[in-house]
Formats: structure tokens, C-alpha cells, sequence
């Protein structure tokens, strides 16, 4: 079996050459599409999104420069449930996500409050979502893990 990632792909004009193996059958290759059932993201609180306009703007009038995590699901799908949220110092990677020493434990509500039955959803790490008293002078990251359906 063979994977080409979706990254690899242009949108039209793709060649696909494939060298058998000796003995290989070519009239036994198949194609599948794999369907994404789910999205992963990973932000940290010391890398802010924004924007160009907003370095022109006084911090305190904009608040566009909040360190956000853009979840988005498959077209005619929508977030069903989150099965990792972790704002704090989480580890691992997309499918095996974990929480570390520190965690806000109302992380996993949080995001299912901003995200679930939406096709995608924005989660700032802002106050206002998450305890920034836990773990002081530790640089806090956002991981989740949302399935798709």
C-alpha cells in the first residue's frame, strides 16, 4: 500500500507514475480517498495571530492580536466532539495529544461551548476562556483534538 499526502496533490494536471515491483500485478492498483473525520491545532500564547494594520493601532484599542486557534471541519460536516482540549503545558501531537504538569481543567468545556455543532470556530487564549492564574511565568499552549461527522 502506498500514501500520497493530499499536500502533494495541485488542484488539476497531477501525473502519477508508479514503479511495480518486479513480479507486481499494475491491473491490481487501486485508489482510494482517505475522508478527514477530524482537525487537530496547537497554539501558544507567545505566538499571536494578527494582523498588518493592527501594529499601526494602540495595543489597547485592538484586540485582534490574541493568540487564536482556527478549528475547521470538511465542507457539510460540522465539530461532533472535542476528544482533546488541554490549555496549559500539553504534549504529544495530533492522535495522541496529553495533558502536562500544568492544564486548565475547564479546558475540554470551553472549546465545546465556542465549537460544537459549528463547521469551524475561533478560540482565543484570552482570560475570558481560560485561567491564566494556574502555572504563573510558564508559557501556555492550547492543544485540542475535535472530531468531524
Amino acid at each position: 500500500m502506498y500514501h500520497v499526502p493530499r499536500s502533494w496533490f495541485k488542484p488539476s494536471g497531477n501525473i502519477l507514475v508508479i514503479f511495480e515491483e518486479k513480479g507486481g500485478d499494475p491491473t491490481m492498483i487501486r485508489f482510494s480517498k482517505r475522508k478527514t473525520t477530524g482537525v487537530c491545532a496547537l497554539v501558544s500564547e507567545d505566538h499571536p495571530t494578527f494582523e498588518l494594520e493592527s501594529l499601526h493601532k494602540d495595543a489597547n484599542e485592538n484586540n485582534k492580536n490574541k493568540a487564536t486557534i482556527h478549528l475547521k471541519c470538511p465542507e457539510n460536516t460540522h465539530i461532533s466532539s472535542v476528544k482533546f482540549a488541554s490549555y496549559g503545558t500539553p504534549t504529544g501531537k495530533c492522535g495522541s495529544y496529553s495533558q502536562g504538569d500544568c492544564h486548565d481543567p475547564n479546558s475540554a468545556s470551553v472549546v465545546e461551548k465556542l465549537c460544537l455543532s459549528k463547521n469551524d470556530c475561533a478560540i482565543e487564549l484570552t482570560e475570558k476562556n481560560f485561567s491564566k492564574d494556574s502555572c504563573p511565568s510558564t508559557t501556555k499552549k492550547l492543544a485540542i483534538e475535535a472530531v468531524c461527522s
